[in-house]
């Protein structure tokens, strides 16, 4: 990236959070939740002035990459995310993550030569706070995932699990920035509760419209000065967001980005696509077919504007060795 520094693009707290390099594999956590079907018959609306929203305060949400740059000078991100209750680095983080994770990114590094960094989205109830502390020394994020794993939380169950992970951990409570609703499950007033609380990005939203569709909502991360742009048809929000709404200056959204099959927009993939049945038929899972599956995607995105592509697991999924499970050799070496 000739005589481009891309440190300017975002705030500091996000490129932390992002792990800005030229090519991403970021570990983040995602959620129990799947996308809906994408809304891309353009009614909803969304504007934004780009003369007074700038970075990097403020970014509108838009399928271009940010700061004006142009896709063949972008780092590709990837967003490589392991949640999994119990053993996972979304909702508790124990020792069995430490597992599920290494074998995809314990050997890989950034082309800077930095190693791979991860987000953990953590809850309390299960969760070993030393290996929280460890993992947080070691150079990565954690973020808030509520204290008991409730959809749509109240700002208790948001700021207790502040509190835990400060107390047990000891991780200082300006190092807390992310956040993301367990179930994907989130209101217009989740999103004011965090600005209230003083996070810098929310990640509940998803993206659930192919890069191919002129109404794709693949956007890159943004600010929710003018609303949001994402999730706008999720269940029991309708109404509340998009269109302009909620207008939260300052907080922003890093959105989840789908996988899609050769259905396209009716062929939305988000959490554990090696677990879905293909729609060309049979009665389980299918490597092949979701390893084209994320191929074609993958493509689309770098072939687009580089919006960032996204991988979302639980571990129990894809972790070696865990007792009573059957080590799914097939899915790590197609996901490897």
């Amino acid at each position: 990236m000739e005589n481009q520094n891309p440190d300017w693009l975002y705030p500091k707290a996000l490129r932390r959070s992002l792990a800005v390099s030229l090519a991403l594999f970021a570990l983040a956590n995602a959620q129990d939740g799947s996308a809906p079907t994408g809304d891309n018959t353009g009614r909803h609306t969304y504007s934004c002035d780009s003369s007074k929203c700038k970075l990097p305060d403020c970014a509108c949400a838009s399928t271009s990459p940010p700061g004006g740059l142009s896709p063949q000078d972008t780092p590709m991100f990837v967003l490589f995310t392991a949640p999994g209750l119990g053993i996972s680095s979304d909702d508790a983080v124990q020792p069995y993550t430490i597992n599920s994770v290494n074998q995809f990114l314990a050997q890989r590094k950034n082309p800077n030569g930095c190693p791979v960094k991860m987000t953990f989205f953590t809850s309390l109830a299960y969760t070993n706070y030393a290996n929280v502390t460890d993992w947080y020394v070691a150079g990565n994020e954690i973020s808030d995932h509520t204290m008991t794993h409730m959809g749509m939380p109240t700002s208790e169950e948001i700021n207790g699990n502040l509190i835990a992970l400060n107390s047990l951990s000891g991780i200082p409570l300006s190092e807390i920035r992310g956040f993301r609703a367990p179930y994907l499950n989130f209101s217009a007033a989740t999103l004011q509760m965090l600005k209230d609380s003083q996070f810098v990005y929310d990640s509940s939203a998803s993206s659930a419209v192919p890069v191919t569709d002129p109404n794709t909502d693949a956007y890159w991360p943004y600010t929710l000065d003018y609303g949001l742009a994402n999730s706008c048809d999720n269940e029991g929000i309708q109404g509340t967001v998009c269109d302009g709404k909620p207008a939260i200056p300052g907080l922003w959204e890093i959105p989840m980005y789908s996988i899609f099959d050769e259905r396209g927009v009716n062929g939305v993939h988000l959490m554990d696509p090696w677990l879905d049945i293909p729609a060309s038929g049979g009665t389980s899972a299918n490597d092949s077919a979701t390893l084209s599956w994320m191929q074609s995607t993958f493509t689309a995105h770098y072939n687009s504007n580089r919006q960032p592509f996204g991988l979302y697991t639980h571990p129990i999924h894809v972790a070696p060795n865990v007792p009573g499970v059957t080590t799914p050799n097939s899915t790590i070496a197609m996901i490897n």
